[in-house]
């Protein structure tokens, strides 16, 4: 299967995002954040929601893409709150949603979720 450029990025920034949600249930196991356990866990909710659609990417899921939207847009106003609050790492959270959702809106990557790009190989 030949991924586009922009899929490809798409899918290792997922990786990354997979690796900040791992590393923040670390912490609230270790109660390293302060705030109750629940605020802690249903802030990361959005984040993990994204995360696991990681091993769904296929070509021709159009509905993907549309749920992708929605909980990386969820994500990135979450992080963007966390920064008003004092976050230090929701800087990242923030520049890492961004990103993603301009990746995930471009011509290549629309037309893979689409299933009409010429490069794609059948399974």
């Amino acid at each position: 299967m030949t991924l586009p450029n922009t899929v490809r990025a798409l899918r290792i920034l997922l990786y990354v995002l997979m690796a900040i949600v791992g590393l923040a249930v670390v912490g609230i196991a270790l109660q390293y954040y302060q705030g109750s356990v629940l605020t802690q866990v249903l802030r990361l909710l959005p984040a993990l929601a994204s995360v696991v659609q990681v091993f769904y990417l296929r070509p021709g899921r159009g509905i993907l893409r549309i749920t992708l939207t929605v909980t990386l847009s969820v994500y990135t106003v979450a992080a963007c709150y966390g920064m008003l609050t004092g976050s230090p790492g929701a800087i990242i959270g923030m520049a890492l949603g961004a990103a993603m959702l301009v990746l995930l809106h471009q011509r290549s990557a629309r037309e893979w979720f689409a299933g009409t790009t010429s490069t794609q190989l059948e399974y």
